[in-house]
């Protein structure tokens, strides 16, 4: 398994690519954060339409399972399984092509990991979190409720245990973008 170690690194690489600021620049001519948003769905979604968010979802959600899935079918485990985890998620927040300075928030990408590692636990909590955040009119939402309900279901729905450390890692990778993004903005949720 000491190959493996590329898929971590692939990932973290993959996972800096942010089409959301190729979209946004594409059809408003500036960046989402020229335009005071950020690159992910969500900032997408405001600034260059609903097919354009969507789209930023589907390669930020796909960037966070496909490495995953990857490393599961050549049987990696303990850390590279959680390095592989955290890899699409943390290149996504603090991207080396932007000289890690932060891009988004990475939750379509955790997203993407937790439901490949425990899909019967994550799914339905973070269609939870999605009526919330549609209730809240905040997409952080979906993470903040689907994330630890999807946690506390993991044990009753079988995942084993080295799964639910790499789902939590990259939960709380997100949680540490999450806190970082409010301090800069001087706000909570």
């Amino acid at each position: 398994m000491g190959w493996m170690w590329w898929i971590p690194v692939a990932a973290y690489l993959v996972g800096g690519i942010l089409p959301g600021e190729y979209l946004v620049r594409w059809r408003r001519g500036a960046s989402p954060r020229e335009l005071g948003d950020e690159p992910g769905t969500a900032g997408t979604w405001r600034q260059a339409g609903a097919a354009a968010g969507l789209a930023v979802f589907a390669f930020d959600f796909a960037k966070g399972l496909l490495p995953v899935w990857l490393a599961d079918r050549l049987g990696a485990g303990g850390w590279l399984l959680v390095a592989t985890a955290v890899a699409p998620v943390a290149g996504h927040n603090w991207p080396l092509q932007r000289g890690f300075r932060p891009g988004g928030r990475g939750l379509a990408s955790a997203i993407g990991v937790t439901v490949y590692l425990a899909p019967r636990a994550l799914i339905p909590a973070l269609l939870v979190g999605c009526v919330v955040a549609l209730w809240r009119r905040r997409t952080p939402w979906v993470g903040i409720v689907g994330f630890p309900l999807g946690l506390a279901a993991m044990p009753l729905a079988g995942t084993p245990g080295e799964r639910v450390v790499a789902a939590l890692a990259a939960m709380l990778t997100v949680g540490l973008r999450y806190l970082q993004w409010t301090r800069h903005r001087g706000r909570w949720i």
